[in-house]
């Protein structure tokens, strides 16, 4: 499959693919596309560009790495000045302003809009000078950093660009933005991350560090490669290319073959040698450029734009542009021209022919070690971001159905930006991915890690104390009411046990047996840290009002009182988990039913969630195994598991023995280095689950494992695994590039199979625990905890620190007597984001009905219903129109009349669904609303439109897996 840059060339935006022929989200399913006001044509750049090579001047300016952000933009000892070519951010600002305002052509290409608001706040000036240079000056994708794509949370993916643009916009930066995501210094690559990025609008993506790429390891080819490295495949087939993803979205990629900044930094004692660096990059790339197009990008780690000579004498990249063609230009018969990023961009998409196809681009494993270096950092960020979103649910919740003051929903919603704005600094690619030195990590990235979660657990908390002080409860004598919340946009199968706190001094909980809610007297716990536990199913994006009863529940209570002995068992009415202290408190036997019969889950004596060291003798960003530099034969170091390690089972107990849950914790030790580890189980009733929690840290120069091995039916082992990206699902593995184990970076669910895509041994549900792998055995390995402070990259550190990370293992579902892939996104989210509850307060003017839900979705093809399967919505933002970002809609005079917003995404995987129809029950009450299609980004795809009077349903033409709809609509207040 090819695509004409003919087609291309009429609009450099192409909208997102889940825009079909007609308007994708009406109420009536009828419209045209997008108005030619709302498209957008590529600006002509002021220095034409279609033949030769296009040398674009960019710096690359992480938010940290080796130092902290204020040290980068400031002061460090790497900044060595104007006459160097390195330099501090604001000095690098400051001299591209000055080349910006003799307006001699000069261009410049940058990422990071967090640095720029930094520079706004010391230097308003400035901001101005690079708005009014206009397209001289690209903001490539504008998110507040230059994002890992690989195990960054999918949803902080998105809100990283949602914040820089959105920032950027207010201050002039609008025409600067260039819808591309620009991500070369990214250690490997998301298969699917066209999802996104097509969803985003963004159309075009900079990748620079892909497997076999000549920037350190691992250069050289791969151990008994399957077929060339993917650097090579990309030098012989094409440097730009189409990048589709499963869902068939695409986008337009380069991929530099020679670093993000071929020509590093300016020399202010010989141009010349900047310009032969051009002359051999000329010379050495001479193919797999469409139509002759070559693009060079000159400017790396904080390059500054200019530099100044001995003598007093300025030189800027411009000047290594004429150096260039005076030496060489004729010679060679390759012209330079001086340019930005969407200069070259624009003129290949408006060049003719085809571009080659990537589908996908398994390019996840130029580096792997670092999806287990730093755990917090992953866990904290998966934490917040899960907070976030379910706030942004219970925002628009009260904003559709309650009577609260809008000024009071626009301080939540305020709170809730400000968590976004903390939190999306730790998507950057030596943040999340646990890449800095000892003293960036505990200097800045955890603290800011840290408080992101802080803030992300306060306004959720916030919002569910709004919600249950603005219910209408209606209470019978001796009860208690209770708010349940589901912040998760589908209706629940799983995950159903709330927990609600109350105050010890408090009588009234002493004597509560039972609660009532829609399936009348239901049976409760005491927690062990004395909540009370108890079930409860509230409707999607929505809550249920429950009541804690002191009425006995009917029927027997049944609760196990064992002892804890060498072994202890786990059971439900679905699987039966055996834990043996001989096993280091491993998990010796795991059953479950099916059709009348019994199956087990591990291999004949094996043991589940078992511990191992491996001796890892890599750094913060591979693992042992993985080829150090570029030499031939290549080196490799060690990852493998230390047979002399013995872990003995000590003390365990009883935590809880249900009826509902049932928690069991012991603890493990490792004899050889007295490392110890506290596991924990647990068991809810009616679910397949079995949840585990380690607690612990790694000893140095090692990787802490569990290991599960895993079979299916008739003791079949698995031979790869279908897993969770953060933005679809992902069967293919990657191509190895060294000997041993190859991790892949898992988000919310692995499964091992038997066959790709197909017949599922069971599962491992996490969050934000990246890094499994099948070893040669088939055995599924995942790294929890990683120590491994070698060196041999820009940056080296440790982690001797305690961590707890929390993961879940569940047999795999049956369909018709064969197990399946079914919902493992919906089962995945539902295990891992928990109900929210609170005691209901009330009389606060909220004027809450006793259960609300503010949509849900479902699925059809060609009209006619289908599995949902992964199909969800998400809230992206609740705002008034009138606020900032926000969209104007005429409310009319109608009495108490307030003017609304909110964006709603839908996401679907694992489903052959057509269309998508959202039903919004707020919309049938609504005075006035209205409907746009917007991508991810929020840009318009459409104007705005109509919803019928009484009309509650929206449905979307759904062919790929996100698509965004905006709702505007009038809140009236008693008339």
């Amino acid at each position: 499959m090819t695509r004409s840059r003919g087609a291309a060339s009429r609009s450099a935006y192409q909208p997102p693919a889940n825009v079909s022929g007609r308007t994708p989200w009406h109420p009536t399913c009828v419209g045209a596309p997008p108005p030619p006001s709302l498209r957008k044509e590529p600006m002509v750049s002021s220095t034409p560009f279609n033949q030769g090579i296009l040398i674009c001047p960019t710096t690359h300016i992480d938010w940290d790495w080796v130092f902290t952000f204020d040290q980068y933009y400031a002061s460090n000892n790497q900044a060595l000045g104007s006459n160097n070519g390195r330099d501090t951010v604001q000095n690098i600002f400051n001299a591209a302003g000055a080349l910006f305002a003799k307006r001699n052509g000069f261009t410049f290409s940058v990422t990071e809009v967090g640095f720029l608001q930094r520079y706004a706040r010391d230097n308003p000036a400035g901001i101005a000078a690079f708005a009014a240079a206009g397209e001289d000056f690209c903001l490539m994708g504008g998110g507040v950093t230059s994002p890992d794509n690989l195990v960054s949370n999918g949803e902080l993916f998105i809100r990283n660009y949602l914040v820089g643009r959105t920032w950027a916009k207010q201050v002039g930066l609008a025409g600067n933005l260039y819808d591309s995501a620009w991500l070369p210094d990214d250690f490997g690559h998301d298969p699917q991350l066209p999802v996104v990025l097509n969803a985003m609008g963004l159309t075009t993506a900079g990748l620079s560090r892909v497997p076999g790429s000549p920037q350190g390891s691992p250069g050289a080819a791969p151990i008994n490669p399957v077929g060339p490295s993917i650097a090579a495949q990309l030098n012989a087939n094409g440097l730009v290319f189409q990048w589709q993803a499963g869902d068939g979205s695409s986008i337009t990629a380069l991929y530099m073959p020679d670093t993000y900044g071929t020509v590093g930094y300016l020399s202010a004692g010989n141009i010349s040698s900047n310009a032969q660096t051009v002359n051999q990059f000329v010379h050495q790339y001479k193919t797999g450029w469409p139509n002759g197009l070559r693009f060079i990008p000159v400017g790396i780690d904080f390059a500054t734009p200019s530099v100044t000579n001995g003598s007093g004498q300025q030189w800027s990249w411009l000047d290594v542009t004429d150096s260039y063609n005076k030496l060489y230009g004729s010679e060679n018969g390759v012209r330079g021209t001086t340019g930005t990023w969407k200069t070259y961009m624009d003129a290949v998409l408006m060049g003719p022919g085809t571009l080659p196809v990537n589908a996908p681009l398994n390019a996840q494993n130029y580096w792997t070690g670092y999806f287990a270096s730093r755990p917090e950092l992953k866990t904290n960020q998966y934490a917040a971001a899960r907070a976030l979103m379910s706030a942004e649910v219970i925002s628009a919740i009260l904003r559709t159905s309650s009577s609260y003051a809008a000024s009071s929903l626009d301080a939540l919603d305020s709170t809730i930006w400000n968590g976004w704005e903390v939190i999306a600094p730790s998507t950057h690619h030596d943040f999340v991915t646990g890449t800095s030195p000892d003293n960036v990590y505990q200097g800045e990235q955890l603290p800011l890690s840290r408080q992101g979660v802080s803030v992300a657990t306060d306004v959720l908390s916030q919002g569910m104390d709004k919600l249950a002080q603005g219910i209408s409860a209606k209470p019978q004598a001796d009860e208690i009411p209770v708010v349940v919340c589901n912040t998760l946009g589908f209706d629940r199968a799983l995950g159903l046990l709330a927990e609600v706190s109350h105050p010890p001094e408090d009588d009234r909980f002493r004597r509560v047996q039972s609660v009532r809610g829609r399936k009348g007297l239901l049976p409760i716990q005491r927690a062990a840290n004395g909540s009370i536990l108890f079930t409860a199913d509230p409707p999607s994006a929505g809550y249920e009002t429950v009541y804690l009863s002191t009425q006995a529940p009917p029927g027997p209570i049944a609760t196990a009182t064992s002892p804890v002995g060498d072994t202890v068992t786990l059971s439900n009415d679905l699987i039966s988990a055996t834990l043996s202290k001989a096993a280091g408190w491993g998990i010796s036997q795991l059953s479950f039913g099916v059709d009348g019969k019994t199956h087990t889950l591990f291999a004949s004596g094996g043991v589940g969630n078992q511990l191992r060291f491996y001796n890892d003798s890599g750094n913060i960003y591979q693992f042992g195994n993985e080829p150090y530099a570029s030499s031939s034969p290549p080196v490799y170091g060690t990852f493998s598991q230390s047979m002399s390690a013995t872990f003995v089972g000590g003390d365990a107990r009883w935590l809880e023995q249900g009826p509902l849950r049932y928690r069991l914790q012991a603890v493990v030790t490792e004899q050889r280095s007295g490392h110890t580890f506290t596991l924990e189980y647990s068991l809810v009733a009616g679910e397949r689950f079995l949840r585990m929690k380690l607690t612990g840290a790694s000893p140095s120069g090692m990787s802490v494992v569990v290991a599960f091995p895993l079979v299916g039916d008739s003791g079949t082992v698995p031979t790869t695994l279908s897993y969770g990206t953060p933005h679809l699902q992902q069967d293919v593995l990657p191509v190895p590039n060294w000997p041993g184990p190859t991790f892949v970076a898992t988000h919310d669910y692995v499964i091992p199979c038997v066959q790709q895509g197909s017949l599922p041994v069971g599962g491992i549900y996490h969050r934000g625990i990246p890094a499994w792998t099948l070893d040669s055995e088939g055995v599924l390995l995942g790294v929890v905890l990683r120590n491994t402070p070698g060196g041999g990259r820009g940056a080296s550190g440790s982690d001797s620190g305690t961590h707890h990370q929390e993961y879940l293992l569940a047999p795999p579902v049956y369909v018709g007597g064969t197990p399946r892939l079914v919902t493992p996104l919906k089962d995945a989210l539902s295990v891992t984001t928990r109900l929210e509850a609170r005691l209901i307060t009330g009389g606060e003017g909220g004027a809450l009905a006793e259960t609300t839900s503010l949509g849900r979705v479902t699925a059809t093809n060609a009209g006619t219903p289908v599995e949902e399967q992964d199909v969800m919505i998400r809230v992206a933002r609740v705002q008034a129109p009138g606020a900032a970002g926000g969209y104007p809609l005429g409310c009319g005079t109608t009495s108490g009349a307030i003017p609304s917003s909110l964006v709603l995404r839908t996401e679907k995987r694992n489903s052959n669904a057509t269309q998508l129809t959202v039903q919004l029950p707020f919309l049938g009450s609504s005075s006035t609303a209205e409907t746009q299609a917007v991508t991810a980004l929020e840009a318009p795809l459409a104007s705005l439109t109509a919803v019928p009077a009484r009309t509650q349903t929206v449905t979307v033409d759904s062919p790929h897996a996100l698509a965004a709809l905006r709702i505007a609509w009038c809140r009236t207040h008693g008339g």
